[in-house]
Order: C-alpha cells, then sequence, then structure tokens
C-alpha cells in the first residue's frame, strides 16, 4: 500500500514538473520555436548580416524566402550574456534573446494599431537625445493624439494642394542652382542639392522661413549635415553600442552630450540653432497673427505646452527637419537614378510631361507613368525599410498564414512576451511575391499600371505600401513628400536628360540611418550624367 502511495505521489510531483515546464514554455511565446538562420557569432548575432551587408536585403531577403514571414534571429551579444538578466533599467524587462523579423500582413497591421508596440529601446534614447523629449516619436496615448491632432491640419490634403506654388517655385530654385553650378554637360552627384531643395521647401511651406540651403548660406543645413553625417556610420562597433545603449540610464547620456567633445559640440550646436530659430519664428508668428486659434504648425505645436515634460516647439522642429529631408531627397534621387538607367522609359515620361504640361492647377496623380516609377522606387527603395519595436505588455500576434515551428507543429498566432524586440521588416514586405508578383524583387514600374498591383491587404496610406508606414504613428507628411517628388521630378525632366555615366554609375542601397545610395567603391553619391533637352 505503502509503495502504491509512493508511486502515485512521485507521478503526482511528475505531472506537476511537466506542468510548470510546458507553463514556461509556453510563457516564451514560441519565439525560441520558431525556424530562423543560424547564428555564427554571439557578440553579433545576425546584426552584420541584416545591417551591414553591402547591398541592403542581401541576406533578409533569401531569409524571408527560407524562413518565411516570421522568424527570429539574433541581436548583438545574444547570447548567454550576464549584463541582460543584471541590468533593468527600464520599465519593461528586455528578457528576450531573440529578434522577431516580421513582414506578414496581418501581423503588421497588428503591430502598427495595436499600441502594444513601440519604438525600439535603442532608437528610443538616440531620438529622445537627438530631437528632444515629447516629440511625437515617443509620445503616447493621450499625449501623442493631442501632437498628432496639432500637426495633421498643416499636413491635410486641401492644405498640401495649397503649397504647389511654392513646391514649383523650390523645383524652379533647384533647376537654378543646377545651372548656376554647371551641372549641364557634366556628370555630377544630385545627392547632397537635393536634401538641400527639400530643406528649403519645408522651411517655406511648413515653416514660413527661407534657409537658404541651395544656396549654400544654411548654417543650419550644414550642423544637420554634419550630425546626420555622423550619426550613419554603419560599422559592427556602432552595433555594439546600439546594444549596449538600453543599459546605459538617461542621466548618464544627458551628461554625456553635455561634455565640450569636438563630435558632441555639433550636436549641443544642432540643438542650440533649431532652438534660437523656433524662438524667432514663434515671436514672429506672434507678432503677425491676428486674435484668434491659428491652425499653422508652429502655433498647433507650441499651443498647450505649459507644464509638460517636452523641450517646447524646439523638439517639434527638429523632428519635422530631420524626418523630412533625407527622406524626400533620397526618394527624389532614386527616382533620377531609375530614370538615368532607363532611358526609353525616360523619354516616354518626358512626352507625358509634355502633353500634360503641369500648371498650378495641375493634379499630377493623373500622371500614369510619373507615378508608376514614382511608386516603383517607393516599393523598392523604402527610406526606413526596417523599423525596430518592442512589446510594453504581452499579446498574441495573429497570422496571415500558419507557419511552422522547429517540431513540425503549425500555429496561426504567436504568444509576444512583454518586452520582445522585433523588426517591422517593410523592405522585405514589399517584395513577398504572393503579394507584388513572381518578379517582386524586379524594378518594373509597368506593374503600377495594372489593374490591381498589389494583390493583398492595403496597410500603408499610400498605393498599398508601407513607406510611410501605417496606424497612428503613420507619416504625417506624407502627402507632401508624394507632390514634391511629383514636381520634382516633373522639372528637371522637362529641362535635362538624364543618363548613367560609362562604366562607373552603378549604386547600390545601403543602410545608414535611412536607406542611402552608395558608390561601388564605398562613395555615398548619385553620379548622373546630365545634358539639357534640345
Amino acid at each position: 500500500m505503502a509503495t502504491n502511495s509512493w508511486i502515485v505521489g512521485l507521478g503526482l510531483i511528475t505531472l506537476f514538473i511537466l506542468w510548470i515546464a510546458r507553463r514556461s514554455y509556453s510563457s516564451r511565446g514560441l519565439v525560441e520555436q520558431l525556424c530562423g538562420p543560424k547564428c555564427t557569432s554571439w557578440l553579433y548575432g545576425h546584426m552584420p548580416e541584416l545591417l551591414l551587408s553591402e547591398e541592403y536585403g542581401h541576406h533578409e531577403f533569401q531569409w524571408q524566402e527560407k524562413y518565411g514571414q516570421v522568424y527570429p534571429i539574433q541581436g548583438c551579444l545574444g547570447g548567454s550574456f550576464p549584463l541582460r538578466s543584471l541590468l533593468r533599467f527600464r520599465v519593461y524587462p528586455l528578457v528576450q534573446e531573440s529578434r522577431l523579423v516580421i513582414s506578414d500582413p496581418s501581423a503588421l497591421k497588428y503591430i502598427m494599431s495595436s499600441g502594444i508596440f513601440v519604438l525600439g529601446p535603442s532608437h528610443e534614447k538616440v531620438v529622445k537625445v537627438l530631437f528632444g523629449r515629447g516629440n511625437v516619436f515617443l509620445a503616447r496615448g493621450g499625449d501623442h493624439r493631442r501632437l498628432r491632432s496639432g500637426m495633421n491640419p498643416s499636413f491635410s490634403s486641401s492644405r498640401i494642394r495649397t503649397l504647389l506654388p511654392i513646391i514649383r517655385d523650390t523645383a524652379t530654385k533647384l533647376i537654378d542652382r543646377w545651372e548656376a553650378l554647371g551641372f549641364p554637360g557634366n556628370t555630377v552627384d544630385v545627392s547632397a542639392i537635393l536634401n538641400d531643395a527639400t530643406l528649403d521647401l519645408m522651411g517655406n511651406a511648413i515653416l514660413e522661413h527661407n534657409f537658404n540651403a541651395l544656396d549654400g548660406q544654411s548654417e543650419l543645413a550644414t550642423v544637420q549635415r554634419r550630425m546626420l553625417d555622423l550619426l550613419s556610420s554603419p560599422t559592427k562597433v556602432a552595433q555594439l553600442a546600439d546594444a549596449a545603449l538600453p543599459y546605459v540610464p538617461d542621466i548618464v547620456l544627458r551628461y554625456t552630450f553635455a561634455l565640450p567633445i569636438p563630435t558632441i559640440r555639433i550636436f549641443q550646436k544642432y540643438k542650440k540653432l533649431t532652438d534660437e530659430l523656433s524662438l524667432r519664428l514663434l515671436s514672429e508668428k506672434q507678432t503677425r497673427q491676428a486674435p484668434g486659434k491659428s491652425q499653422d504648425f508652429i502655433s498647433s505645436c507650441s499651443s498647450g505646452n505649459e507644464g509638460r515634460d517636452d523641450d517646447g516647439l524646439g523638439v517639434h522642429l527638429r523632428t519635422i527637419l530631420v524626418a523630412g529631408q533625407d527622406t524626400t531627397g533620397g526618394t527624389v534621387g532614386w527616382v533620377l537614378y531609375k530614370l538615368a538607367e532607363m532611358t526609353d522609359f525616360q523619354q516616354q515620361l518626358r512626352e507625358e510631361i509634355r502633353l500634360t504640361n503641369p500648371t498650378e492647377q495641375t493634379d499630377y496623380n493623373t500622371m500614369p507613368l510619373l507615378n508608376s516609377i514614382i511608386n516603383e522606387v517607393l516599393r523598392m527603395y523604402p527610406s526606413v525599410p526596417l523599423a525596430d519595436r518592442v512589446a510594453k505588455e504581452d499579446c498574441f500576434l495573429p497570422l496571415s498564414q500558419p507557419i511552422n515551428t522547429k517540431t513540425g507543429a503549425k500555429v496561426s498566432e504567436i504568444m509576444i512576451k512583454k518586452g520582445q524586440c522585433l523588426y517591422v521588416a517593410i523592405a522585405a514586405y514589399q517584395r513577398i511575391a504572393s503579394i507584388w508578383g513572381s518578379d517582386a524583387h524586379e524594378f518594373r514600374p509597368s506593374r503600377w499600371l495594372e489593374e490591381k498591383p498589389c494583390k493583398g491587404q492595403a496597410l500603408g496610406p499610400y498605393a498599398s505600401l508601407l513607406t510611410f508606414f501605417g496606424g497612428p504613428a503613420v507619416c504625417v507628411g506624407w502627402r507632401l513628400g508624394i507632390l514634391e517628388i511629383q514636381v520634382f521630378v516633373v522639372a528637371l525632366l522637362e529641362k535635362y536628360v538624364l543618363s548613367l555615366p560609362a562604366g562607373e554609375g552603378r549604386v547600390r542601397a545601403r543602410l545608414s540611418v535611412t536607406l542611402v545610395s552608395e558608390t561601388l567603391d564605398g562613395k555615398r553619391q548619385i553620379p548622373i550624367h546630365i545634358e539639357r533637352v534640345t
């Protein structure tokens, strides 16, 4: 009898241990049981292959083909690194070693719209230092809605249409600058001057301020370029610094960025210049403005700040200047590069422009060839191809189609634990063959002339693309960006014939804060040969 009792007791203990093990396994959210690429470096994880490949996406797109639209990779120090369990400076514990790379459309929609996923820990600290506290990227809940409601009128569809004369005037100044610099008849790098043009446009259209970046007279433009160049250094050391950053207390970062170090002084100067400009713009606005509520960007973003934990108008000024310059300027550069590569298409587009004869009343959305190449550039070369997020609470991530675990089991949702880091794989989503066709990896503008170029659900605000993200965090200036690209491309093609220089014209996409163009010898340029239209 005693023996039977002992056996029953042992059986109950075994069942209890198995129950605990099952709960422990399920609490990991299946992440460790998903199939993914093998990691060969405990120090760097998969980060060099993901972020530092010679051409962006070389490994990532192959991983998607092999492992599907959800798979785990390892971050830097992804092994049994003791600091991960010892240091907990965040409100959510960073207990997950694996990061999920996600391009599944249902999962992406949930990530963007649920409010559960916030900016990744390293980027959160960088954004806080770069822009200041209270910026729209970090705001949540009511604060985020307040900021967006203040910004939205400045970027509404009706407001953007009124900016067309300013955009066309900036395009004319860009052409004048090309002429003054002697671009026609030569092979030149067009990337830097396009970024200057987008900064000037942002100033004139949204801030009612002329930066004079195209004329080379803007100190702020120079400092901003130097600062962004410092931030965009894709190296393994930078990846290790990014991995360690979440464990650095905010107060240490604040003191670090107050040190009299030459590199740090660039950031200090940028903040000083933008803060001074924001105060000057606000003072001028208050002097000119009639009594009553105004819906312009400066008035909206400066109102209601009393008592809030932010840095005033300067934080929002820095946000739109940095977010709106390289992204749009880079996209215009990619469009010009592809047009220089596709000379037949370029000529067809020039004929479409001639027949349309654009004016200040023209609806550029009615030009199919123009928009087909812009859309294809936005699909193939999204400015931000990869966005990191972290779960602030437990949730179940839905999938559009079941995936297999290492054991062969099929799952249609994944349990995500609080603190799980993941990547929103925008560029990879925009190359899924079942959504964009069997030639999804080919640059083919004619797909946008077909009845339904996207075979899946529309996730983003424009052309079913995620280039401008989606949900509450959708890019507030996407309408301005599209119209700016349309007008600049049309104006330049009316005046110039573009071609690639023989033997040295190819560029590749590299990730460096945003997706940048780089020549094969490592220069961040877009070399194009320019001739006047005869």
